[in-house]
């Protein structure tokens, strides 16, 4: 049984992390962690969300015995502290997993430089659909290198960065696997706002309770190349997750990604 310190468990994914692990005979939500507003101090865990959840309580991340007794770590916060809590994971040589997004290049650096020294696993979505979809890209973006390439994705109203992890992770895929120079566009505005070729664009819609919806798009004279993926609930990024546990803790220190899971070149 691997017991698992859940860092951001009153988010929406920690919660759906929490439900989901009893499908998980081999897993443990041993403790979690987020802050707590005023209105729910002294509430458990199970009071707070109505999940029901055996553990011993939510905790703060200044916990000095946080990490005692854990087998893995599931974070799923914000870019700032996720760095420092794998900073003390680091310490402890304890396995990472990080479903936080929007980390800036310094920050994927600390992640890099860590990784040398425990297993880490990242993925900016935990699905294993957009995970093979992002695998097809690379390999038919050469082929389609002269066509414009478009992303646009859809998510709740709530979702906090925008554009998306996983579209930028998508046209990055793109970017990297051609020949001829991209530079990415997040949105356009303005009467001047035309297409140039070397763009890659990327449009954002957030509205009621879209779980993740992306759109890839390769148009060309003639003809359009469209790949969709959507998510039709909440729990195939939780239950992505709880599958990356298992294979985290057979590995020496390293950074991983889906690539290494699904065991592709």
């Amino acid at each position: 049984m691997n017991n698992i310190l859940l860092f951001g468990a009153l988010g929406k994914m920690g919660r759906e992390i929490v439900k989901s692990s009893s499908n998980f005979k081999d897993i443990n939500i041993f403790k979690v962690v987020d802050k707590v507003v005023n209105s729910d101090t002294g509430r458990s865990y199970s009071e707070i969300t109505g999940i029901n959840w055996s553990g011993d309580g939510l905790l703060d991340d200044n916990d000095k015995h946080l990490f005692e007794n854990i087998d893995c770590v599931i974070e799923f916060t914000n870019h700032k502290a996720t760095i420092c809590h794998l900073k003390l994971a680091k310490d402890k040589g304890i396995p990472y997993i990080i479903g936080t997004t929007g980390f800036d290049r310094e920050e994927y650096e600390v992640i890099e430089n860590i990784s040398k020294c425990i297993p880490v696993f990242i993925s900016s979505n935990m699905s294993r659909g957009i995970n093979i979809v992002n695998y097809v890209l690379e390999k038919i973006a050469p082929m389609l290198e002269d066509y414009n390439a478009e992303i646009w994705e859809l998510h709740h109203k709530n979702k906090k960065d925008s554009p998306s992890g996983t579209a930028i992770m998508l046209a990055n895929t793109i970017k990297n696997s051609i020949n001829s120079v991209r530079e990415i566009i997040t949105g356009r505005s303005g009467v001047n706002a035309v297409r140039t070729e070397n763009e890659i664009g990327i449009s954002s819609i957030r509205a009621g309770d879209i779980f993740g919806e992306h759109h890839i798009l390769f148009a060309d004279e003639g003809e359009n190349i469209e790949i969709i993926h959507r998510a039709t609930n909440r729990a195939v990024f939780a239950n992505g997750t709880l599958n990356i546990v298992g294979f985290i803790m057979e590995k020496e220190r390293g950074l991983y990604t889906y690539k290494d899971l699904l065991c592709v070149e």
